[in-house]
This record gives structure tokens, sequence and C-alpha cells, in this order.
């Protein structure tokens, strides 16, 4: 049996359509029938520029985030029924793991049922930035902060966080886990339109602070003070992640998150008394397995729940080369909205 593949055959060239084999499920695997996958801006990155993939990782089927009903489950696979709705962050370390294909096999403990509520697009809006976040703010590579263990001795409630590039998907999402915790002050840098302030504010934002102020550096630091010491940078890459160190105390040791790749100058920052650390967060749940097995087991309890939302999307039906190839190229022209697409729609 075959399938439709959407493959990258070499960087800097378009997605072409192929046909390969329906791979066969480990027997701690599922296969996924995929009805939508979500594209991120890593996508057109990988394609244009061949960023975290390497040339001898070519052909590569992209798109991480895919939502659809179960198909096929592996012989030790007991949780998962064939006909379930689910979705997951495919593992595009494999061929057979890429979203942008017709059926995909994924390990059946890193998989989300998805709500009763929800369709499949709604879902394949959320798992790569969803899990982003989660990792920059739970995981040890990331801020190591507490979660569901050792939650009220860390007192939340005092607590405060910078989130560059809130209004971005992830950031989002950064700030909805922040309030889902009780962070009490979660600061955004973000447009400061009214509706884009507004949505902020009703994500969990407590302050709002004009990505486009003049000095935004010394405007922002009036604002904030001079005791931050948890920062999370969604957006900026290089040299522009100096914004987050300089915003992070004085006096006291602060961290700053980054989800792109960078460098900053130390000299640029020299008048710190205080250390501080920036780290890079690879917000992929395979590779931190612990915790990413935890976010699976709640994520739909926190849909449910209203706790974390669906993201804005539109709809591309079948796998289109030409219509997903401009997708990526809008994406890369700095256009925010997200795509899913209908691997199985004609």
């Amino acid at each position: 049996m075959s399938q439709h593949a959407l493959v990258l055959k070499e960087f800097g060239h378009p997605l072409v359509l192929e046909s390969r084999p329906i791979p066969k499920p480990e027997p701690n695997e599922i296969l996924i029938k995929i009805l939508s996958v979500g594209l991120n801006p890593h996508d057109h990155k990988i394609r244009d520029h061949g960023i975290i993939v390497k040339a001898e990782d070519l052909p590569y089927i992209g798109a991480n985030d895919i939502a659809g009903l179960v198909e096929l489950v592996g012989s030790n696979v007991s949780s998962f029924r064939p006909g379930d709705r689910v979705f997951a962050q495919a593992n595009t370390r494999s061929l057979d793991g890429g979203g942008l294909q017709q059926f995909a096999t994924i390990s059946a403990d890193l998989v989300g049922r998805t709500p009763p509520s929800a369709n499949h697009d709604d879902v394949a809006t959320l798992p790569t930035v969803a899990m982003a976040a989660f990792i920059a703010l739970f995981h040890e590579s990331g801020l190591g902060l507490p979660l569901f263990h050792g939650m009220k001795e860390f007192d939340y409630p005092s607590q405060s966080l910078l989130v560059i590039g809130g209004g971005s998907s992830c950031g989002k999402l950064v700030i909805e886990f922040a309030r889902l915790v009780g962070f009490g002050k979660i600061i955004a840098i973000a447009s400061k339109m009214p509706e884009k302030e507004a949505e902020l504010r009703k994500l969990g934002a407590t302050l709002v602070i004009d990505r486009h102020a003049e000095n935004l550096a010394e405007e922002a630091r009036k604002v904030i003070g001079d005791d931050l010491i948890y920062a999370v940078d969604t957006i900026n890459i290089g040299d522009g992640q100096k914004l987050g160190v300089t915003l992070l105390s004085t006096h006291r040791k602060g961290t700053l998150i980054t989800l792109l790749p960078g460098n900053v100058d130390e000299a640029a920052v020299a008048d710190k008394n205080a250390r501080h650390d920036v780290r890079f967060s690879m917000g992929i749940g395979h590779l931190h397995r612990e915790l990413g097995v935890q976010f699976w087991q709640h994520i739909t309890g926190w849909l449910d729940s209203g706790s974390i939302r669906y993201l804005p999307y539109r709809v591309i039906g079948g796998l289109k080369a030409d219509e997903v190839n401009a997708a990526l190229d809008k994406i890369a022209q700095g256009e925010t909205v997200k795509n899913v697409v209908h691997p199985n729609e004609d």
C-alpha cells in the first residue's frame, strides 16, 4: 500500500509530491491517518535554510502538528484503538513520522486524545508551540520551574515572568501555561494594538509593553524594575536576544530561555553585577520523554477546561505542493496565521 507525501529533496527548493509506502507501526507505536497537519515557522526555515536538519538527512518529510484517526496499533499498545481521534507532535526524525503525508507512525505514549468538543484542525494548531512553551517553562533545559510537585512551596503568585514575543503563537502558549501555574505577574512584549493587547490580557498577561516603543529596553526597564529573574524569548535570534538579557535583574541571577539559537555579546551586558544564564530550549517532546509523556497525559484536560485555547487557522485542502510551498513562503515573509493541511483530502 502506498500514500502521497510532500518531500524536501534539497534545501532551498520547493517541496515535491511523491508516493511512498504506508509504514507499519512498531510494537509500541500507532499508525495515524492524518486528517490535519499544522505548519510552523521552522518548516520554512528547514526548507529554505536547512536549520536543524542536515544534508545527510534528506529526503525529509516535515510538519510536526498532526491530528487524525488511529489506523493501526502496535502489538504492545492497549491505550488506543483504531478509530480513536488523536493528535500529537510528529517525530520528523524519521520519514515514517513526518506530518506532510497521509499516514505516519508515532510512539503511543506521546499521543493525546482529541477533546470531544474539538475538531482535527483545532488540535493541529497546538502540538509544537504548546510543547515548546511547556518545555521552556518546566524542563531543566528551560527554566526548570516546578509542575505538579512542589508548586505550593515555590509560591508562584510572588513571581514574575517576561515573555518576549508574547503575540506569537508560542508566546501565547507561554502566557497561558504561566497563568495556569499561577504566576503573579506575566509581562508580555508584543504589539499593543487594542485588540491584540485585549487578547493577551484574556490569555493571562497582566501587562503588555509595546514592542514598537522607542528605546524599548529603557522603557521596559522602567516598568519591569530590577528584580526580574525569569524570561522567555520566543522570536529573537542571534544578537536580538540581548533585549532579554538586558531586562534581567542586575543584582539577582536571572535566566533567559530562547526558542531560537543565538549568541548574545557579553560586552553589551557587561554592566550587570549578577550572573545570568541564556539557554536555547528545544521544544521537542521526543527529546524530553518524561516531560513529554506528562504533557500528553494532561493536555486534553487542559483543553477541555479552557485553560489552554486553540489558535486561529486557515485550511489547505489536500497535499497540493504549490499551495503548501506558497504558505511556507508567506510564513517566511512574516505572516503569523496558522495553516493546517488536509493530507487525505482530494
